[in-house]
């Protein structure tokens, strides 16, 4: 299977696995953190239907909390995998299947284009959902509705392309 939804105690047990790390100081000295009203204050107002805040991580991952309230374009990491933790709101995504028309975005990344033959995978909060390096895959909003959702971005070697 292209993607695996895994169980919320498993999101936790990678985010610690990533070694998250303070990006200033904190009161024991390492770790911070982010309420659920400050991370939906951060992504509050969209432009053109997504919002993003950065969150500390290690060096080999980059966390990004996220809102959407439009679709979003079809992407394909070459050398990422991603991790995706729903916060609030609901989104379908699009998983796997054959890309055409997408071009490159920037080095090691594909843009655009329509995905056929994807898993469709209701994604809300308590659910998480892991997207290896390589695959396809698109968020779709519902109209009117808004996501909010952590994403993971770790490296992992060259996919080709699928």
């Amino acid at each position: 299977m292209l993607a695996r939804t895994l169980a919320a105690s498993g999101a936790v047990a990678c985010i610690i696995g990533f070694g998250v790390v303070a990006a200033g100081a904190a009161p024991d000295g390492g770790s911070v953190y982010f309420s659920a009203a400050q991370l939906r204050d951060a992504t509050a107002k969209t432009e053109a239907g997504i919002k993003t805040y950065p969150l500390p991580v290690g060096v080999e991952a980059k966390a990004t909390a996220a809102r959407r309230d439009a679709d979003g374009v079809v992407e394909v990491h070459l050398k990422q995998h991603d991790l995706i933790i729903p916060q609030g709101g609901q989104a379908t995504a699009l998983v796997g299947g054959r890309v055409e028309g997408n071009k490159v975005s920037a080095p090691d990344e594909l843009r655009g284009g329509k995905i056929t033959g994807g898993t469709q995978y209701k994604l809300a909060p308590g659910d998480v959902l892991w997207i290896p390096a390589g695959t396809p895959h698109q968020m779709l909003i519902e109209k009117g509705g808004s996501f909010n959702y952590i994403f993971i971005k770790y490296d992992a070697q060259s996919a080709p392309a699928k």
